[in-house]
């Protein structure tokens, strides 16, 4: 049964297509519900129309029952399995097909219940058509059988059979009129209220991007610029160095201070790029982490990965790309110089990162954060270079406290500890 409702747009979002497939379901049901009834109705016209006389013929009143029975039955039958023409002309055509034929059987072969046709008919019309074109084509059927109906019982019943005939169309065509403009009217609304969340999450998102935005121009106007003046200034300090040959070792780092300024800068662009929606670290840059790791902070790392790479979500992708570099950073602050493995698993239930070290048994650092080792720079058996250079690599990083918060918002968890001599990090992205 062809019924209208919300047009289809090919650039539908999740949520509207889903309302969409709702209403395709509805109006499934209920032409399912019509095309049993329409069974029931073909069943109840041969019980009453077949049985007596003048009985079905190929000639004279007999072959008129005959057509007419016809001519209710075949319409029906096509109508219940869903055969009928789908053009606008071939929706009506039907139903008027049965109405006529109704009235031409309740003429040669007065029964009982002999309205069933034309109000089956009537309520075909309804159900397929604007209520003021139904109204226009089943009024000269509804008109017809009364008229029969009132003619072909005796006069003492003939008002009330007529009025009866009125009443089962009126009744059947207005409750799938109620029932047609029910599940439309439910179509609408749905459609518009998954459009509404879909404008609001819009909003949304775009109330998101511009604070992003503006932390990013306040991230860069005070971060960035700080930077690029202080690595002018270290370029200054390090030509006055060689002019003046202070101590190598002083000479070396001033040159690697504005390295690692250089790198910071590099990093605040990153993290503008970011915050505006730009490029984002993904874990295809882990092997330049490790790389830049290993040069920077001294620490003989072993990157390794697992199971077959998936494709995540920026923000989770994001989240885990930071975690590791914040596990690099504090194993090269408290356990500088320790063997430290990196591996990456891609599972069947998400992916996950680990970062262990062989350093000392895990303490508490004294700003609240967990540290790998003592939390002693000194006394560790290894220069305090590379402790320095740890603080300047970190770039303002918050500490496991913000990687748990980052892994957390992105619906992941996070584990670090000691285990054995040294400290782990382990990080994990369901799905």
């Amino acid at each position: 049964m062809s019924t209208s409702g919300p047009a289809e747009g090919e650039g539908d979002t999740p949520r509207v297509a889903e309302a969409r497939r709702r209403a395709a379901q509805r109006e499934h049901r209920q032409s399912a519900r019509m095309h049993l009834a329409l069974w029931v109705v073909m069943g109840l016209i041969v019980g009453f129309a077949v049985p007596g006389r003048p009985r079905l013929g190929f000639t004279g009143e007999g072959l008129g029952i005959s057509l007419a029975l016809a001519g209710c039955l075949v319409p029906l039958s096509l109508a219940a399995l869903d055969r009928e023409p789908r053009s606008r002309a071939g929706t009506a055509v039907l139903p008027l097909i049965v109405g006529v034929s109704g009235n031409a059987l309740a003429v040669l072969r007065p029964t009982l219940l002999m309205e069933i046709p034309v109000a089956t008919a009537v309520a075909m019309l309804f159900a397929r058509l604007r209520p003021r074109t139904a109204l226009l084509l089943a009024a000269p059927l509804v008109v017809a059988i009364a008229v029969i109906t009132t003619t072909s019982v005796p006069s003492g019943i003939s008002l009330q059979a007529g009025l009866s005939s009125v009443l089962l169309c009126v009744v059947l065509g207005a409750s799938y009129v109620f029932s047609r403009q029910a599940r439309l009217g439910q179509n609408r609304t749905e459609l518009l209220l998954a459009e509404l969340e879909d404008s609001r999450e819009a909003e949304a998102r775009a109330a998101a991007v511009a604070e992003r935005t503006r932390i990013a121009r306040e991230l860069h106007d005070v971060l960035a610029q700080s930077l690029s003046a202080l690595s002018v200034q270290l370029e200054g300090a390090r030509k006055l160095a060689e002019r003046d040959q202070v101590d190598p070792a002083l000479h070396r780092l001033i040159v690697r201070g504005g390295e690692l300024t250089r790198e910071g800068l590099s990093d605040a662009r990153r993290a503008v790029a970011a915050l505006r929606g730009d490029d984002v670290p993904t874990l295809h840059q882990l092997t330049a982490l490790v790389d830049r790791c290993r040069r920077d902070l001294g620490l003989p790392i072993a990157l390794s990965v697992t199971g077959e790479p998936r494709q995540l979500t920026p923000d989770a992708n994001l989240a885990l790309y930071r975690g590791v570099q914040e596990a690099l950073t504090n194993a090269a602050r408290y356990a500088p110089g320790s063997p430290t493995a990196v591996l990456l698993r891609y599972t069947a239930e998400g992916t996950t990162l680990t970062v262990t070290d062989q350093g000392r048994p895990a303490a508490r650092r004294a700003d609240g954060d967990e540290g790998n080792g003592s939390g002693d720079d000194s006394g560790n058996g290894f220069g305090e270079g590379s402790v320095a250079a740890a603080r300047a690599w970190t770039g303002g990083g918050n500490g496991l406290r913000g990687m748990r918060e980052r892994i957390e918002r992105v619906g992941g968890r996070t584990h670090a500890g000691p285990q054995g001599r040294g400290w782990n990090v382990e990080m994990e992205i369901p799905g």
